[in-house]
């Protein structure tokens, strides 16, 4: 559903959807889906998915940022280019990444399993890079963090 600037899919299941008439101007929030695959064509301005289980995304072009809250379970393909990447409050999200994409700043907090996927020579063959979920931290001088 289009409303103004943005497009909204809401509470889809098992669907394969398409949206191939959004500009650079509109924002696509995704809500609620489930064992859903989403293909975004085209450049848009921004791509936010919210409460999503076991639900693919697929785009050419983002402007600004894709960004994932409360999702289980989510692969995202970029195909073009992709600026920021954030993902929150998220688990098992798989990233996959186009060359173009491979300067994307990637933003995480509180995930856990979360792959980013590299392409490689051979198009069938990607190099997948976990996303660490603990860090280590120690006081250096008595006085930062580091």
């Amino acid at each position: 559903v289009q409303d103004g600037n943005k497009w909204f899919v809401e509470g889809q299941v098992g669907k394969q959807l398409s949206i191939d008439t959004a500009t650079r101007q509109q924002s696509i929030y995704i809500r609620g889906c489930k064992d859903t695959v989403v293909t975004i064509s085209g450049k848009v301005n921004q791509i936010t998915v919210d409460l999503c289980v076991s639900t693919g995304i697929a785009f050419d072009d983002v402007v600004s940022a894709v960004e994932l809250v409360n999702c289980k379970k989510v692969k995202v393909q970029c195909n073009g280019k992709m600026p920021t990447f954030a993902v929150d409050k998220s688990d098992e999200t798989m990233v996959y990444l186009s060359k173009s994409s491979l300067d994307v700043e990637i933003l995480t907090s509180k995930v856990a399993e979360m792959n980013v996927l590299l392409p490689t020579a051979d198009p069938d063959d990607w190099l997948e890079l976990a996303v660490p979920q603990q860090f280590k931290t120690t006081i250096a001088d008595g006085k930062r963090l580091v």
